[in-house]
């Protein structure tokens, strides 16, 4: 690794370390003065990781937090039993609640990541899957409630090209995707059948912070559970833990 990047490598952990030592926000010119980062600087790198999930900016009093996703994917240890524990909570509540198993998932372009997950009673293979994990957007329904409510110029910039690239021909593209999710809107939840494994079903709802939707709930399982009459019901479930 170049001495740049290594350098660059550094700041950026010490902006996080700044950042997670003020669970109630900390401000830009207070990062840099306790960091010893320019301003500058840590403007970039904190744009960077706000962009990137890592971070969230509140739009009004602009003051940087660490964002649910990296608590999630680094085990909680920055907020102790503060957002992600609760989170934690939330995730059981539904397994429990609907049978199945439950996750969150952060919106991290091209695809979506899974960061947490609850198991339920029954798996559709043998164990879970490893957490953190990537999957596309267009098979998932976290995938689809999360651009689902981003702006159309965002997510064309972040996700046009990977359709292009890797969807399959029968989506017919970023467009004829972005059109079919206006349904999506107008149920609040999400449903992927079918579409990430054969015999799979998941249903996903918006976790809604400061009007931004990076993030999602969604409880998964297999179709001869999850059938297409029992999805209102646990949709419902879905989105009041979300």
């Amino acid at each position: 690794m170049a001495a740049s990047e290594a350098g660059l490598v550094r700041r950026t952990i010490w902006l996080l370390r700044t950042v997670a030592a003020h669970p109630e926000g900390v401000g830009l010119s207070e990062v840099a003065r306790e960091s010893g980062i320019p301003k500058a600087t840590c403007y970039r790198v904190l744009t960077v990781l706000e962009r990137e999930s890592w971070l969230t900016l509140d739009p009004v009093t602009r003051r940087y937090r660490v964002s649910l996703g990296l608590l999630s994917i680094v085990g909680g240890l920055l907020d102790g039993g503060g957002a992600y524990g609760h989170m934690r909570d939330v995730l059981r509540d539904l397994a429990k609640a609907t049978g199945e198993t439950a996750g969150f998932d952060v919106l991290l372009p091209p695809g979506v990541m899974v960061v947490a997950q609850s198991a339920g009673p029954s798996l559709i293979g043998q164990t879970l899957k490893p957490v953190p994990r990537t999957q596309p957007v267009w098979a998932t329904s976290t995938g689809k409630i999360l651009l689902s409510a981003l702006e159309p110029e965002r997510a064309r910039k972040d996700f046009a090209e990977e359709f292009e690239n890797n969807a399959p021909e029968a989506i017919g593209g970023f467009d004829a995707f972005m059109a079919s999710m206006e349904g999506v809107r107008e149920t609040g939840y999400a449903v992927a059948y079918d579409e990430l494994e054969v015999g799979a079903a998941s249903v996903a709802a918006p976790v809604r912070i400061n009007e931004s939707t990076t993030y999602a709930v969604w409880i998964g399982g297999p179709t001869y559970r999850l059938t297409r009459p029992r999805i209102t019901e646990v949709a419902q479930q879905v989105t009041t833990a979300a």
